[in-house]
């Protein structure tokens, strides 16, 4: 059954040799794999293709190179990858019954009642938190990575200005960038 057969594997035409077939699919190996072919194109999922070892065939095609003769209910065809399978399973929440408020009581007119203030909300908290004013930014030499802290002030304009490494004395200069904090580029000179 070593006849040659052709079938489109990895955007391409590729030849390989029968080894099996059961009902409408062929067993074939190429370049020491085998794929399962059905209609001149090799079984993929996800894209790619379905590519098997000696080892990890399908019990059914493992069978099939003995030579018994399995029935084809056995096969196992892959689902269609190219079309989306369409869902109508809709979730409804469940409603919270509301409980009926209680009655008001009775108040004395004389003693006002103490209002308290409510919690605020996580999210009411982060909003009204202030950020941290920076002061100084960092930049790091480009010769010798040594990280020099600035006064926002010396570069707040967004001019570059020079500066001398402290550890190596390689000139270099700096410009301040605004981001969330302000960051620095620098640029070394040799």
């Amino acid at each position: 059954m070593s006849e040659p057969v052709q079938f489109w594997l990895d955007n391409k035409m590729s030849a390989g040799i029968k080894v099996a077939a059961i009902a409408d699919q062929t067993l074939v190996v190429y370049r020491e794999k085998y794929y399962v072919v059905e209609k001149d194109a090799a079984q993929a999922r996800g894209g790619k293709a379905l590519r098997y070892s000696m080892t990890s065939l399908p019990g059914i095609w493992k069978k099939a190179l003995k030579g018994e003769a399995p029935s084809a209910d056995g096969l196992v065809v892959p689902p269609d990858d190219a079309l989306p399978t369409p869902t109508t399973t809709k979730r409804e929440r469940p409603k919270k019954e509301r409980s009926q408020p209680a009655p008001p009581a009775t108040v004395d007119p004389v003693q006002p009642q103490p209002v308290k203030a409510a919690p605020l909300s996580r999210s009411l908290q982060k909003m009204t938190m202030k950020p941290v004013a920076q002061t100084t930014v960092s930049a790091n030499c480009p010769e010798c990575n040594f990280r020099h802290e600035f006064p926002l002030e010396k570069g707040k304009n967004g001019k570059p200005f020079f500066t001398a490494c402290t550890r190596c004395k390689a000139d270099f200069a700096v410009r301040f960038v605004p981001a969330t904090v302000f960051q620095a580029q620098v640029a070394g000179f040799r």
